[in-house]
């Protein structure tokens, strides 16, 4: 059954080429990662090592799945990948989305920048079609959401501009683009440092609110780690909050509270 699957894929790069404990997939990075299906070999699991372009990656390979992440290892969009992965006997992984290394769109991201009156631009060269532009920002040890806009469907040069929040201090910036038909593509990372005091609580016993500052980026989760909440606000309205401790990220900060 795995053969017929990889069989099934070859269309969608230049070659997965399966031989005694390898498997090597060569194609274009495009903005996204490929998925791994990595079955479980005795109290391992099936993958060893995984080599990108001659270089050993820090993908964390203990799991039933898990994907190389190209932007990490610094390889820009448009880059000739070649992929080995290495396996155990009597196990075969999977590439669970060959596809995402062949297809390209037809434009490309230029002069990415924060400007100074706070605002992420970017042109487009070429024509991106329909779809979703989403910023997202690196903080608190994950990439989130700060903001989307619409597409322009025109060719030749289009300028984007949308106000950002960043954090003091460093700020890593990113665009996904997602057209009508799902497809995605990511840029590089755009870096910024914020100038200014740090952000902080002023509240000292949490009841009705929690005042920051200044205008802020948050999120509140609980201690299942449920989403309580999230925004941008110089205050938040902690009155419907049940009683019980949080953890609450803001600015560059990830800190714990208890509401009384």
């Amino acid at each position: 059954m795995h053969l017929k699957y990889l069989l099934s894929v070859i269309l969608f790069v230049s070659f997965i080429n399966v031989s005694g404990q390898e498997v090597s997939v060569e194609g274009t990075y495009n903005g996204k990662n490929l998925f791994i299906s990595n079955p479980g070999v005795g109290n391992g699991f099936c993958v060893t090592e995984v080599w990108v372009n001659g270089k050993k990656t820090r993908d964390e390979l203990n799991s039933n799945s898990f994907e190389i992440d190209f932007l990490q290892m610094g390889i820009e969009i448009g880059s000739n990948i070649y992929i080995r992965i290495f396996h155990r006997n009597g196990c075969q992984p999977i590439v669970v989305n060959p596809d995402v290394i062949h297809e390209k769109f037809d434009f490309s991201f230029n002069n990415l920048k924060v400007n100074r009156k706070g605002f992420l631009v970017w042109d487009i060269k070429g024509n991106c079609g329909e779809g979703i532009f989403t910023i997202e920002q690196f903080r608190w040890k994950k990439w989130v959401k700060a903001g989307e806009i619409k597409s322009k469907d025109t060719t030749g040069f289009n300028s984007y501009a949308l106000e950002i929040n960043p954090n003091t201090g460093q700020n890593s910036f990113r665009i996904k683009f997602k057209d009508e038909k799902s497809k995605e593509t990511t840029s590089k990372e755009i870096k910024y440092t914020q100038p200014g005091k740090e952000i902080m609580i002023v509240t000292e016993k949490v009841k009705d609110r929690i005042a920051f500052t200044a205008t802020t980026m948050y999120e509140i989760v609980d201690e299942a780690g449920n989403l309580i909440t999230t925004g941008t606000e110089k205050y938040i309205d902690t009155s419907e909050l049940p009683k019980g401790k949080y953890y609450i990220n803001y600015d560059n900060k990830a800190e714990v509270f208890s509401k009384k």
